[in-house]
């Protein structure tokens, strides 16, 4: 796939997502640009979605945080180790040019592969 065509497909799903989001809760202490301004910047931010560009570096761990549900566009293919609040470790691979729907979340996240993980995180103001 390339960059052209993963950037129109980001922007359309950025679109659908727009289409059926809510409106944003208040400000909370585990906004991921809080707790790891390193590796989550705002991208975009309307009253309907934050879209988050997320870098994490190879063997780097993010600190807990929180997401709101929402799609990750996945940018570069990766290898995380992600803990959800009162669950077990899952390692898992993620493609380039995949998606994938999460439900709100707390969690750390840790690159437990060699490339730099590269993640649009589109998040639904409820």
């Amino acid at each position: 796939m390339t960059r052209k065509t993963l950037v129109l497909t980001a922007v359309g799903a950025i679109l659908v997502v727009v289409a059926v989001s809510g409106f944003h809760q208040g400000d909370d202490g585990l906004d991921p640009v809080r707790v790891a301004p390193d590796s989550h910047k705002i991208a975009f931010e309307n009253m309907f979605v934050r879209v988050l560009e997320v870098r994490v570096p190879p063997g780097s761990i993010e600190p807990r945080h929180r997401h709101p549900h929402g799609l990750s566009v996945y940018l570069a293919s990766q290898d995380t180790r992600i803990t959800v609040d009162g669950q077990a470790p899952q390692v898992g691979h993620r493609e380039a040019g995949s998606f994938a729907w999460s439900d709100a979340v707390i969690h750390t996240v840790q690159n437990v592969g060699t490339t730099e993980m590269h993640v649009l995180r589109i998040e639904l103001k409820q």
